[in-house]
């Protein structure tokens, strides 16, 4: 069964209230999104702090005037009545601040070769949530009136920003979780599933899903030889002409001279194998 959760873009302060017949013009407005099922992607928890946990009615879920969603709106109102759940708002300015403050976290955590993850994830944030930020919780599997699986999170977090010497369990159980995705993009951030943004295909989140094979991929030899090569000649010509004339000047020149020269070629070099 599937339990998602999302991360909006939203031009509300707050949830949408159904009562007051906000979702039709919350998803006019909510530009982009990311989704992730049955967890809370690490990343979207570094963007907020305690003090932007709110609550909302199940039954705030459905405009009370979409004809399409009375059936689910009837159910909602048998099996919640009144009962709430805890969610997540913040503005991008605040979210941004909170996000690098925790970036030395992440690293901590998850390794400096994932520190490409992070940078992109912010880079998604800039472009994508210019107002607000808006984690919706209600398709999560959780007891009512829950809040705890969004506290303890963000006091680990805090905690951890604090002293990381007696955090052993929170890291331990973020790096056993990590291990058991294939995908690291979407144990980071989760994923965007609206097929109908058309800007999707020019974001950086496309992107990292089209080089998340291998982020980390080595240079082809071939390249990295003759790189290796040519700082060798660049080498023993100065050391050559500075050992001959004894003149500083004239080993700066051959060194500048060479190096431009080599590195010409190494660069047409290169620009031929990628085209082949």
């Amino acid at each position: 069964m599937s339990h998602p959760v999302f991360l909006t873009s939203s031009h509300l302060s707050l949830m949408p209230l159904g009562s007051q017949n906000q979702w039709a013009e919350f998803f006019q407005n909510a530009s982009f999104e990311l989704e992730a099922d049955a967890f809370i992607p690490i990343l979207w928890f570094m963007l907020f702090k305690q003090e932007n946990i709110f609550w909302a009615k199940y039954t705030d879920d459905f405009d009370i005037n979409d004809e399409r969603n009375l059936d689910a709106l009837a159910e909602y109102q048998t099996l919640f009545d009144d009962h709430l759940y805890a969610y997540l708002v913040v503005d991008q300015k605040q979210a941004l601040i909170n996000l690098e403050n925790h970036k030395s976290i992440f690293i901590e955590i998850f390794g400096p070769e994932n520190t490409f993850q992070f940078d992109l994830f912010k880079s998604l944030i800039e472009q994508h949530y210019p107002e607000y930020i808006l984690l919706r919780t209600s398709g999560l599997a959780l007891d009512l009136n829950d809040v705890d699986f969004l506290i303890k999170p963000l006091q680990q977090i805090q905690s951890f920003q604090k002293d990381n010497t007696d955090n052993n369990e929170f890291v331990e159980y973020q790096r056993t979780d990590f291990a058991r995705f294939d995908n690291h993009s979407y144990f980071f951030y989760g994923v965007n599933n609206n097929n109908t943004l058309s800007e999707l295909k020019d974001t950086l989140l496309e992107q990292d899903i089209q080089n998340q094979e291998n982020p980390l991929s080595d240079p082809p030899k071939s390249s990295g030889l003759s790189i290796w090569i040519s700082t060798a000649i660049v080498v023993v010509l100065t050391l050559t002409t500075w050992f001959n004339t004894h003149s500083t000047l004239y080993a700066v020149i051959v060194f500048f001279i060479s190096a431009f020269i080599l590195g010409f070629i190494s660069s047409k070099l290169g620009n031929k194998k990628t085209n082949q």
